[in-house]
């Protein structure tokens, strides 16, 4: 894949409900009756939203709630490397409609969260499929941001733009991820591209050096952020200076 066919106006291929129990629950139903690549689904509210593990994402109106559906001739062990991708095209969003309010705290942290500070303000939820072999792989990128309201979560600081001198609504919001989502997975041409992604995702990323804790189903491993590995694992170096590959967990902040 050489890039991406450009889509249809937005107004075209979005769909905008007051209520959904997971967007990303509609946009997968969506694409299993023929949607094609490029269809948003945007909610108001989520009444059964969802983030990485299985949590619970708290889905007031006034926060953005939205899943995009990519239908596409990519290899599927590829889906995972969206998550990096679409981290960098948030980014990009987030900076293009706030950037000033920002003061540069804004960074993506493994795999899929995206902080303000040391604080969360939004994630990515990328789930991924083979409906037909015809067809090659599908994936439905869903992104949480706080834009209006955060949560108080038990495990980590949370926080929202407005509570940073920064005010955007979800609808208007979403021409500017779009426009992001298409540029960034047009580069990434399938994992084609994924060199220049993985470039542009380290420059965003928290500093080489923090503290990270990492909870596998092994139990919880401490270190510190040292990049990214070509494929997009991450590397962690630990206590004792081994340099660890992390291809799965749940990453918190340390120290």
């Amino acid at each position: 894949m050489s890039g991406l066919h450009p889509w249809p106006p937005l107004d075209q291929r979005s769909l905008h409900l007051a209520e959904a129990g997971s967007t990303n629950s509609e946009a997968m139903r969506l694409a299993g009756e023929g949607v094609p690549s490029g269809t948003w689904v945007i909610a108001d509210r989520q009444t059964a939203g969802r983030g990485r593990s299985g949590r619970a994402w708290q889905s007031p109106a006034g926060n953005l709630h939205a899943s995009l559906v990519l239908r596409d001739v990519f290899p599927l062990e590829k889906a995972a490397q969206l998550a990096l991708v679409s981290g960098v095209a948030v980014h990009a969003a987030v900076n293009a409609a706030a950037g000033a309010a920002l003061d540069g705290q804004l960074a993506l942290k493994w795999p899929n969260d995206i902080l303000l500070g040391r604080s969360k303000l939004g994630g990515i939820l990328v789930e991924s499929s083979v409906m037909r072999r015809d067809q090659g792989a599908l994936a439905v990128i869903g992104v949480g941001l706080n834009l209006a309201h955060h949560p108080d979560l038990e495990d980590r600081p949370a926080t929202d733009l407005s509570a940073h001198g920064a005010s955007i609504a979800p609808l208007n919001f979403l021409p500017l991820l779009d426009r992001s989502m298409q540029e960034w997975i047009s580069n990434w041409a399938s994992g084609e591209g994924f060199a220049a992604v993985r470039h542009a995702w380290l420059a965003r990323s928290l500093p080489l050096g923090a503290g990270l804790m990492v909870h596998s189903g092994q139990g919880i491993v401490k270190g510190v952020f040292a990049g990214l590995d070509p494929d997009g694992a991450l590397l962690l170096t630990l206590p004792s200076g081994t340099l660890q590959t992390v291809t799965f967990g749940d990453v918190a902040l340390s120290g």
